[in-house]
């Protein structure tokens, strides 16, 4: 085969570059051309959650925007374009019916209804694409010179009703900035939901077989409605539902305002508050909503007190409903508990070859917070109870005839038992750390009878060999006084005859 000339080889490279450039115009065409040119486009769909302060991200121009490290993404989150039938944007009369059109939905996640100056428009809806773990999701391959809908089909589980997000109306191309004249074919939207529970807490303090659980809702602003109106509380309730391991005893509310300052509530009129079996329910009413409504940047602070009655775990879970939107808050950090944790108490009686119960003991048990370790034990109770890092456990601990104290629920973790009441004639025990783990936990304590160590008591006189010696000495003087006294009674007898 015969080489190519150096003219042929220049019209290859010639040849190759105008069609690299030709693909270049023709892939930058739709970003420069004006309507009526055709080609496609794309709308690209960025989910965030709405912040807690309510405000935006910047100007919704259909630029792509900077959006804020602290901005929080929504994944999953569905969504649907659909062309607008019968608008037809290489016409410029067209341009004009755009401001005229309204979409409506029915429902959250519906198709919405186009309608222009009252009569309902014909869509057609392309497959549902779902956001990615940034919060994107990228409608691409329309038809330019077409005016479309773009809908949440799938909303957030737990977003308020208020603030799914409405259908948007937007043409491909969309007009220029003045960053960027001319048209953009693919325009970019940031709607935003707010979320029930967003910043919501659930803490658990367990201590022993006392639990406290405190649900913190932050009073969030729920943004703005369609007019621009400041969107209200409408409804707001929370709903727990204790597992079978636990036993609600006491429930409180109270509402703190942004400064940290409690605000007034009233049962029976600013909401009310219940037990029944194992489910509290919170409800606020409507002058309670107001309250929440002028409250924002507060917090609403439900508190539950339970005991654990049997075996099982601390977690628990809470449902929060906002404005028909619902979340799950639960305890980020459960505790195991265990039943029939008790102490038994013996007695090493002196001589005794083997202990025996001892009734009448009484002990106290302190510990930390959620099973934490404690290295060491104070030496008295009084310095456990001066122990800013330790706390009583609310049970009475005594031994019974058979020196067993009553079962109870403990949760794992360490504890300090001190012997508060010693039976009568025996030493108390040593202060011991006990580890609960398991169901049956069981702590053996003795108590020496007073008199088993040396040194207990004073010592008593000294019998033996030794004692019989004098006594022997002391019968043998007795003798020796009582024969002198005969013999001088029988001299005066002599003397007188």
């Amino acid at each position: 085969m015969t080489p190519p000339t150096t003219a042929r080889r220049v019209g290859h490279l010639l040849g190759g570059t105008a069609i690299a450039c030709l693909m270049a115009m023709v892939t930058v065409l739709p970003a420069q051309a004006d309507p009526g040119m055709g080609g496609m486009g794309s709308i690209t769909v960025h989910k965030y959650e709405k912040p807690a302060d309510g405000s935006d991200f910047g100007k919704a121009d259909g630029r792509e925007l900077n959006v804020p490290g602290s901005a929080k993404p929504l994944a999953n989150v569905g969504f649907k374009a659909c062309w607008i039938q019968g608008i037809d944007l290489s016409k410029s009369p067209d341009w004009l019916r755009l401001e005229k059109l309204t979409a409506t939905q029915s429902a959250a996640g519906q198709a919405p209804v186009v309608s222009e100056g009252g009569s309902a428009l014909t869509i057609s809806c392309g497959a549902e694409v779902k956001t990615g773990a940034d919060g994107a999701a990228s409608l691409s391959m329309l038809n330019a010179d077409r005016a479309y809908v773009v809908y949440e089909s799938t909303p957030p589980s737990n977003a308020t009703t208020d603030s799914v997000t409405k259908p948007t109306i937007l043409s491909v191309p969309y007009p220029g900035t003045d960053a960027a004249p001319g048209w953009n074919y693919s325009p970019h939207i940031y709607p935003k939901n707010v979320l029930v529970g967003s910043g919501a807490a659930k803490n658990g303090v367990i201590i022993g077989n006392e639990i406290s659980y405190d649900v913190v809702v932050p009073i969030n602003s729920l943004g703005k409605d369609a007019n621009n109106q400041e969107l209200k509380y409408t409804e707001f309730k929370i709903e727990d539902t204790l597992s079978a391991t636990l036993n609600p005893k006491t429930t409180s509310v109270k509402l703190r305002n942004a400064s940290d300052v409690e605000v007034s509530l009233t049962q029976s009129t600013d909401y009310t508050l219940g037990v029944s079996g194992q489910k509290v329910t919170l409800t606020l009413l409507t002058p309670g909503l107001a309250k929440l409504d002028a409250n924002h940047g507060g917090k609403l602070v439900l508190t539950i007190g339970a005991e654990a009655i049997a075996d099982g775990t601390s977690a628990n879970t809470a449902k929060v409903t906002i404005n028909g939107g619902g979340s799950d808050i639960t305890d980020p950090e459960p505790e195991n508990v265990y039943k029939d944790a008790h102490i038994l108490k013996h007695a090493q009686n002196r001589g005794a070859a083997s202990t025996t119960p001892l009734a009448g003991a009484e002990f106290e048990l302190y510990t930390q917070k959620n099973g934490a370790t404690i290295a060491s034990c104070p030496a008295t109770a009084v310095d456990a109870v001066n122990d800013p890092n330790l706390y009583k456990v609310d049970e009475e601990f005594k031994s019974g005839v058979n020196g067993l104290t009553a079962n109870v629920v403990l949760a794992q973790g360490d504890y300090c038992v001190y012997e508060t009441v010693i039976p009568v004639g025996y030493k108390s025990a040593p202060v011991t750390k006990w580890t609960v783990t398991a169901n049956g936990a069981e702590l053996k304590l003795v108590n020496n009878q007073v008199g088993t160590d040396t040194g207990d008591l004073p010592a008593l006189p000294i019998t033996g060999a030794a004692g019989q010696v004098l006594m022997v000495a002391g019968g043998v003087a007795l003798l020796s006084v009582a024969g002198g006294l005969l013999l001088m009674r029988r001299k005066r007898s002599a003397a007188s005859l």
